[in-house]
């Protein structure tokens, strides 16, 4: 197998830019999408990667900060956002039908060598660092199904259907543009962000039936890969914590898991796609009293999932929801807090090099811890991708929207009462470039 291996590096070359059209930033490389279709008593091993850059313009609310000495500081409207990330993997299998193999994602994290962890200058470049997104293997066979293990997607994540982030540029509200804005953002979705696929847990892929398939995932904490799972109850985060007199550990899940079911079927020229799905967990209990958290002990997750979309000769619509007991992405909720409810609506349309889309996100959620209150974010995204050689894309992507909550100062003027319950407003748009390998 080690001969097979070091044959496989051969075929990097061209498996990259022949899947790079499926790579996407927020949902990870093409080779992530092909694991598991290697040919018996063979193996592939590819490097893929991802080069971005783009320049924008972004208007917001928050674009003046707070007063200081009677003088406010204000920022540009234009400026430029650049990153790059890398997907080694492999994909194997047995002259016997198992298959396995390893996927990792490697991204570049932001310059912060500025003041107060902002972004620095040229000159401090060596603030860039690289972190591990997913780092996960795999077994398993066709009758069978697929076994994966460790920082990797859950189901309901990778069943996920009707966000149209592969349909708006890069990513829509989950893609570059809002990296233009400031404190508005509807994309709060308890799946598809690094809170939920950079947790280490098991997940279970079945076989596909007729259309249909079904998995679970389980993680008994929210730790991302780490090589120890700790053993210090005393300073808290503890990834096997049942309870805790900390404050920070209370925002944490234990006992995740998830289960989901997603149907592809195709009716003469229509193309559809239903998925359901929910996602639970247990809670961190409070053991540091009245003056922790209020004395209170978060609830656990309890989110349903469903989503769908239909296609008719490249057009496509659909959408997508998450419901329950969550706050923002994948906090838990304190007791008597408000429920989430967050949903997208879109439809996009793709004609050779060509595609386009736009989609409206609403989320409503709990908003400031004791207030009572919901915060709202809302906003529409569209956006136009030209694919002008193999692997290489260039797009505009547009993004605005307001977020509100009454009661609260969502604005930089933390002293104007004026302000409270004010609804704040944010646009941007982008011209990028992507090159996918």
């Amino acid at each position: 197998m080690r001969k097979i291996l070091l044959a496989g590096v051969a075929t990097v070359a061209m498996t990259g830019v022949a899947a790079a059209s499926g790579l996407e930033p927020t949902l990870g490389s093409s080779s992530s999408g092909v694991i598991g279709s290697s040919a018996p008593g063979k193996s592939v091993v590819r490097l893929d990667g991802y080069v971005f850059f783009s320049a924008g313009a972004g208007f917001n609310t928050l674009d003046k900060g707070p007063a200081v000495g009677g003088r406010t500081a204000k920022a540009d409207a234009f400026g430029f956002m650049s990153t790059f990330r890398i997907y080694p993997s492999f994909d194997a299998q047995t002259a016997g039908g198992l298959r396995y193999g390893a996927f990792a994602e490697i991204r570049s994290n932001s310059n912060s060598g500025g003041v107060a962890g902002g972004s620095g200058t040229g000159g401090s470049r060596g603030t860039n660092t690289l972190f591990v997104n997913r780092a996960w293997g795999f077994v398993g066979t066709d009758a069978i199904g697929q076994l994966r293990f460790g920082t990797v997607d859950g189901v309901a994540s990778i069943m996920r259907t009707g966000t149209f982030e592969n349909e708006i540029a890069d990513g829509g509200w989950n893609g570059w543009a809002p990296g233009m804005t400031r404190g508005v953002n509807p994309y709060r979705f308890s799946v598809g962000g690094g809170y939920e696929y950079s947790t280490q847990k098991i997940t279970y892929l079945s076989p596909t039936w007729s259309g249909f398939q079904v998995g679970f995932s389980f993680a008994p904490g929210s730790a991302p890969n780490t090589a120890g799972d700790g053993n210090n109850v005393i300073t808290g985060g503890n990834t096997r914590q049942a309870s805790s007199a900390f404050a920070g550990d209370l925002a944490r899940v234990r006992n995740l898991f998830e289960v989901g079911a997603r149907y592809t079927g195709t009716f003469g020229a229509v193309g559809t796609q239903i998925h359901a799905g929910y996602i639970g967990s247990g809670a961190i209990s409070n053991v540091g009293g009245a003056g922790v958290n209020g004395g209170l002990t978060p609830r656990g997750l309890s989110v349903v999932t469903a989503g769908a979309t239909v296609s008719f000769s490249g057009f496509v619509v659909g959408g997508y929801l998450n419901t329950g007991t969550v706050n923002s992405n994948f906090t838990p909720l304190n007791p008597g807090e408000k429920s989430s409810m967050v949903y997208t609506l879109g439809a996009g349309y793709t004609n050779g090099p060509w595609a386009a889309g736009v989609a409206y996100t609403n989320a409503s959620q709990a908003g400031a811890l004791g207030n009572g209150a919901k915060r709202v974010d809302q906003g529409w995204a569209a956006g136009v991708t030209y694919t002008y050689v193999p692997g290489a894309r260039l797009f505009v992507e547009f993004v605005t929207g307001t977020a509100k909550e009454r009661g609260v100062n969502l604005t930089n003027d933390a002293t104007s009462a004026a302000n409270l319950g004010k609804e704040i407003k944010s646009t941007a748009i982008i011209l990028g470039n992507s090159f996918r390998w």
